[in-house]
This record gives structure tokens, C-alpha cells and sequence, in this order.
């Protein structure tokens, strides 16, 4: 397969790489693995060649989601502000139903363990209504 072969181009993947690689800059700033990182670095996290992630992280330089920094030889990325709101939107829109209080801990927004009214319901889907 050439180089150019392995690039998804397509205005679909495009939107989908997009995606996938603010979100993956946003994680790796909020757990510590660096602001400006490499294509090296992303590539084990994503499913994709070096050449579809560097075309897509050109792309998205370009666009105005990354800001891209040269040191040591290597080029660095990292979130502009408009990435930074994108990558939090996207990250909180995917990981949204993972982000609840596991059982036993749930507030009064979790809609199966409490009524519309606030008061915790006698059949709550956690168990966790005899615990309070």
C-alpha cells in the first residue's frame, strides 16, 4: 500500500479523525501524558497508519485545532483554545454515560434510582435505595 492509499480522505473519515484525534489530545493533557505531543506518542492510541495521522494532524493545524511546535527535530502538537472546546465537548459527549456514580453512589439526577420529584424510588434499578 503507498502513501497515499492509506490517507481516509473522504469527508466522513475526515470528520471522524477529527474527532478521535481532539479527543485523544484532550486525554492525554487531563491524565498527565503531556500538552505537546508527538505523532509517535498518538499513533498506539489510534487505529491508523503514521501517514493518515500526520495528514489529519496537518489538516487539523490548518484549520485552526492545533498549534504545532518544532523542538529537538521532532514536531509537537497541541490544542489551540478552539481545540481545547471541541476536544472537551467531543471527550464529554462520548464518555458521557461512563462518567455516572457507580452503584450504591448515585445522586438524585440519576434517573432510575429517583423519581421526578426528587425522592429516591422503593424499586431503584441500583440497589442502592435502602442505603440511605
Amino acid at each position: 500500500m503507498n502513501k497515499k492509499e492509506d490517507i481516509e480522505d473522504s469527508p466522513i473519515r475526515c470528520m471522524f479523525w477529527k474527532d478521535e484525534i481532539l479527543q485523544i489530545l484532550y486525554w492525554m493533557k487531563g491524565e498527565g501524558m503531556g500538552e505537546d505531543v508527538t505523532l509517535s506518542q498518538m499513533l498506539p492510541l489510534l487505529q491508523t497508519t503514521d501517514n493518515n495521522l500526520e495528514f489529519h494532524l496537518k489538516k487539523l493545524h490548518n484549520e485552526g485545532f492545533l498549534k504545532l511546535e518544532t523542538s529537538d527535530d521532532e514536531m509537537k502538537y497541541c490544542l489551540s483554545d478552539t481545540g481545547k472546546n471541541e476536544g472537551a465537548k467531543n471527550f464529554a459527549e462520548a464518555f458521557q454515560g461512563m462518567q455516572k456514580a457507580g452503584h450504591g453512589e448515585c445522586g438524585p439526577d440519576c434517573e432510575f434510582c429517583y423519581g421526578t420529584d426528587g425522592v429516591k424510588l422503593d424499586d431503584c434499578v441500583h440497589n442502592c435505595a435502602s442505603q440511605n
